[in-house]
């Protein structure tokens, strides 16, 4: 799984600008939006995940990607999980722009992958064992242009 991985400290965070921006995903419990944007900190992006029905916003969760000195990790804190604390997973793989982060000690799920199709549709997915049983969701961003 780690073919084509940079060295640890051959990343920069331009190499995950294809992530910069205002995303959307419509789902039948509303729109969904993920926004990242460049920190303070020249080594991390941040950004949120929420969703929008019927006016009414409410966060999903808050993200980092943040590049360290043992490798690139991706970490979400989601709302009423974890007790509130992120959780990290670390870039496995980068093959032919499939970005795989894993925490194989997660509960679900333990891999999350992004994969951008181009500069305007960016696809992601959750992975993992769920009860036992192996379990996935997609989810399929456009960008949206403001």
């Amino acid at each position: 799984m780690t073919e084509n991985l940079k060295s640890q400290t051959s990343h920069k965070i331009e190499d995950f600008g294809f992530l910069l921006g205002k995303w959307q995903m419509q789902t039948k419990k509303g729109i969904v939006f993920e926004e990242w944007q460049t920190s303070e900190d020249r080594n991390k992006l941040t950004g949120s995940s929420y969703r929008v029905k019927d006016s009414d916003t409410t966060l999903l969760e808050n993200l980092e990607l943040s590049i360290e000195p043992d490798g690139v990790y991706y970490i979400p804190t989601v709302i009423n999980q974890n007790d509130g604390l992120p959780v990290r997973f670390k870039l496995i793989s980068n093959k032919e722009q499939v970005y795989i982060f894993e925490n194989p000690e997660h509960d679900f799920p333990q891999r999350i992958i992004y994969f951008p199709k181009d500069k305007n549709n960016l696809h992601a997915r959750i992975e993992g064992k769920y009860n036992g049983s192996e379990a996935s969701s997609e989810f399929i961003y456009t960008r949206v242009v403001e």
